[in-house]
């Protein structure tokens, strides 16, 4: 005899693959309605960075608002060189009571450019100044990887958003952080071949 379970477990995993057929649909249709894109060798891209920043401190996590600028350039159509900066803000409870990091950074990045969405990964790596209140400037190495999904409105313009994860190198048991999430929405314009 077979028991059926119509309890709210059952129900959250029904709700649960709704959504993820839902989501599937989306993507799917999204794909199929865009049209090509055209990837170009030697074209550069200048944009704006703007989002949500959450940072580790030891023993406390910091939220707050990053932006910035970046810079690619297109060695062939899939690899692009590239260079960003940025600052990040965040409010942190007594006795520190607040944070600035400040970052530039220099990589590499991979881009799938076939269809209006174009979806990209890279790594990156420079300095990251990290200024907190009643504690001494402390200058840190980073690894970033940036991972992101852009849309060609245009050859020249590009709006979408990117994941950075970024690891502060070299601690030394300051306040200074440890690691850094960025949340960021993008606008770029093109130009070149």
């Amino acid at each position: 005899m077979h028991h059926w379970d119509f309890g709210a477990a059952s129900f959250r995993r029904s709700r649960e693959s709704v959504r993820k057929v839902l989501l599937g649909g989306v993507l799917l249709g999204g794909a199929l309605v865009a049209g090509p894109a055209e990837a170009y060798e030697r074209q550069w891209h200048v944009g704006l960075d703007a989002g949500y920043a959450l940072t580790s401190f030891p023993g406390l996590l910091g939220h707050g608002f990053d932006a910035g600028l970046h810079a690619t350039y297109g060695i062939t159509d899939a690899f692009n060189l590239r260079v960003h900066s940025d600052v990040s803000a965040m409010d942190l409870p007594d006795p520190a009571t607040s944070a600035v990091l400040v970052n530039a950074a220099f990589g590499g990045e991979y881009v799938f450019d076939v269809l209006q969405w174009v979806p990209y990964i890279g790594a990156t790596v420079g300095p990251n100044t990290v200024l907190v209140q009643k504690s001494p400037t402390v200058v840190r190495v980073c690894l970033e990887v940036p991972l992101g999904l852009g849309y060609q409105i245009t050859r020249n313009w590009t709006i979408g958003g990117e994941l950075r994860y970024r690891l502060l190198l070299l601690a030394n048991g300051d306040i200074s952080p440890g690691n850094n999430f960025l949340a960021l929405a993008r606008a770029e314009y093109a130009w070149g071949s």
